[in-house]
């Protein structure tokens, strides 16, 4: 028996029975009311108040209508509301509000953002609430932002906007589409989507500038706009000239003058103009005070100051002119006082920045004009200035000279950093270009001398100075095998540099090994070799695109511990992914460099770059036998692990067979007679290559 069949049975019997009855019967009727699921809120519709505007809007107007009543007729009417940031689907808004039904069943309600809407997209849903019992949630309804993809321009909100006194307010930067994610920023520091970041509250409890409180992102900005009253300080009050004193201060925020007047100052009474006022009158009076007054339409302020000037004395600049005397580790630095005639019976200490960075020494005398620098660098720019300061009561020091730029002459050069490489047939003597702190000066030509170990002076050959090789005559390398460099500038000749080529054949005196790269780096070890007496060479080239100066090497002095093992760590900006490396380890002696160790890798594996070759198929039987090519070499790009063989046919199941052992380059078959696509690709530890494809039909034999 259901509520309904128990109302009907209600109805009958005594008045007093029925009475009973018909209460019961309302009862029921509400349960069964109430029993019926709760319809979900439709048309909902989400839109900005007022619609877009430039500067940037806050309130969002949702709308809906109710779905089909139960039955039931209310005064109020509940319903849950949840508001997102789309893009991330994160809750930002969740409510019970509680609105005046309509009869009409059409409701409005109105949430206010603490962002500009146009900051990002917002979505919304709701659902019918009755006291416990609720309905499904809406579908979503999103008010796109101004961060969608259609929306292409970089923006800030809110723009140009007008805040109370310590308001809180949140700007928000949408940057382009195809920003690539490393923004950063003192301000917008939360990401709300993938475009959009958001500041903290921004609060100021006093006024701005007259320029506004300017926040930007990238070439987008917003500004808002307060006013200050005269907040000036610090003020200081010394001598420039030993004959006047000059007052400055630092000022407080300015203001527009349309909006709160210019700022007037005065000091002791004296009109002065901003940040600087200059009083004639004599030094020789001991203390002195100094009363600053600030005054504008929003209200005054007045600071102090008192000193004895002659113990503020704060040097004016000097006037530098180029140095005398100028060789390549020595200059005079000569200058005058303009218009300073009080300096030259002033007693005053002066210093010297150079290229950046304060001398390690100072200068004395009475009306100093000159100093000496020495310990300089031969062929070096330098950029020089001067300063001095009062030598009896040091206030601090004066203001910078003028920066004056010069050069040092030339001296002879260091000693050439020499090497060889040994290629194959191919033999070249290869050395690094000098720095500008070896070279001296400008290199003019290198010049080598090929000869044996009894006649070094058999053969001269001269290089241009971006010359950093030399390929040595095919043979030449045995009878010629002790060569010197030397460098040259217009001040002489370096110290010679000899290298002795070593006897390598073709195969190598060692098996080379692999190495794997590490971090941007290869880690190579050794052990000490008893034919080392001048420490040890690390040298490494791209192994398959190696040529004249491709070669990269590091000498290595011997360890005077007694270690069991040497190490480096090998580090080049030029390394790539999918190179494969070279590098040796030679033992230095006074003779020829002695191979210890070669070893081969990449710094990070990639897919192979090509297929593997002749890919042919032969039929024997219902037996096919594939064989195959493997890569070239510089397409490897990786150690060849393996090869996937991918074959089918239509209508039939895909099928693969990985081949884990790369110097298997055949394979067979059993299939049925059937037309087949294969199709081989190499792989490496990160990954499989392009394939090569051949079809084949399986024939009946």
């Amino acid at each position: 028996m259901n509520y309904s069949d128990l109302c009907s049975r209600c109805l009958c019997g005594s008045v007093m029975a029925r009475a009973c009855r018909w209460f019961l019967c309302a009862v029921l009727s509400v349960l069964i009311v109430q029993a019926q699921p709760l319809t979900a809120p439709e048309e909902l519709e989400v839109n900005p108040e007022g619609g877009w505007n430039f500067s940037g809007v806050w309130k969002m107007n949702i709308t809906w209508k109710n779905g089909v009543s139960n039955g039931i007729t209310r005064d109020k009417v509940t319903y849950d509301v949840r508001i997102f940031y789309t893009e991330q689907m994160k809750l930002v808004h969740s409510e019970t509000i509680e609105l005046n039904a309509n009869q009409m069943g059409h409701y409005k309600w109105t949430w206010t953002s603490p962002l500009p809407l146009q900051c990002t997209s917002h979505s919304v849903q709701l659902r019918y609430r009755d006291h416990d019992h609720t309905s499904a949630w809406t579908p979503l309804k999103t008010l796109p932002g101004k961060d969608i993809p259609d929306m292409k321009n970089e923006s800030v909100y809110p723009v140009n906007h007008i805040a109370l006194v310590s308001e809180g307010i949140r700007f928000c930067c949408i940057l382009k589409p195809e920003h690539d994610g490393q923004f950063t920023s003192s301000n917008f520091t939360i990401r709300i989507s993938n475009r959009t970041y958001i500041t903290n509250p921004i609060r100021h409890a006093l006024p701005s500038s007259a320029r506004g409180f300017d926040i930007t992102c990238d070439n987008e900005g917003s500004t808002y706009f307060i006013g200050y009253a005269p907040d000036d300080h610090n003020l200081t009050c010394e001598t420039r000239d030993l004959s006047s004193v000059e007052c400055s201060w630092i000022e407080g925020q300015q203001n527009d003058a349309g909006m709160i007047g210019p700022t007037k100052y005065s000091i002791n009474g004296r009109e002065c103009s901003p940040q600087l006022c200059v009083l004639n009158q004599t030094i020789d009076t001991g203390v002195m005070n100094w009363t600053l007054t600030a005054k504008n339409n929003l209200g005054t302020k007045i600071i102090f100051d008192a000193a004895d000037p002659k113990l503020r004395v704060h040097l004016k600049a000097p006037s530098l002119s180029s140095p005398t005397l100028l060789n390549a580790r020595n200059a005079r630095l000569d200058w005058k006082w303009d218009r300073l005639s009080n300096y030259n019976s002033f007693p005053m200490i002066c210093q010297v920045e150079r290229s950046g960075r304060i001398i390690n020494e100072t200068f004395e005398g009475t009306g100093l004009t000159s100093l000496f620098l020495a310990d300089l660098k031969p062929f070096t720019e330098y950029k020089a200035r001067v300063q001095c300061a009062s030598r009896e009561h040091f206030y601090k020091w004066g203001d910078w000279s003028n920066l004056i730029t010069f050069i040092t002459k030339e001296e002879i050069p260091e000693a050439v950093d020499v090497w060889m490489h040994v290629f194959g047939e191919q033999t070249y003597v290869v050395w690094n270009s000098l720095s500008a702190a070896q070279s001296h000066g400008t290199i003019t030509r290198y010049v080598l001398f090929m000869g044996n170990s009894t006649d070094r002076n058999e053969e001269r050959v001269t290089k241009s100075p971006t010359e950093f090789c030399h390929k040595l005559l095919a043979g030449s390398a045995k009878t010629h095998n002790v060569i010197s460099i030397s460098a040259e500038n217009s001040a002489g000749v370096s110290h010679p540099s000899s290298i002795t080529i070593p006897n390598l054949s073709p195969g190598g005196s060692v098996n080379t090994s692999r190495i794997k790269g590490n971090n941007g780096s290869f880690d190579m070890f050794w052990e000490p070799s008893p034919n080392s007496s001048c420490g040890y060479v690390l040298d490494w080239y791209p192994t398959y695109k190696a040529k004249q100066c491709s070669l990269k090497w590091r000498k290595i002095a011997s360890s005077s511990s007694k270690e069991n093992i040497y190490s480096d760590r090998v580090m080049d900006t030029d390394f790539k992914e999918g190179v494969k490396y070279t590098l040796s380890v030679y033992a230095c002696n006074l003779g020829a460099p002695h191979l210890l160790q070669r070893r081969e890798g990449y710094m990070v594996e990639q897919p192979p770059s090509g297929t593997v070759q002749n890919l042919s198929a032969v039929q024997e039987g219902l037996n096919i036998y594939l064989s195959w090519i493997n890569v070239h070499e510089e397409e490897h790009r990786g150690f060849i692990e393996g090869y996937n063989v991918y074959y089918g046919y239509d209508g039939g199941d895909a099928q693969k067979v990985v081949i884990s052992d790369p110097s298997i380059q055949r394979y067979k078959f059993s299939l049925q007679m059937e037309t087949y696509k294969f199709t081989v690709k190499a792989f490496t530890s990160a990954g499989e290559g392009p394939g090569s494809t051949i079809t084949v039909s399986v024939d009946p034999q």
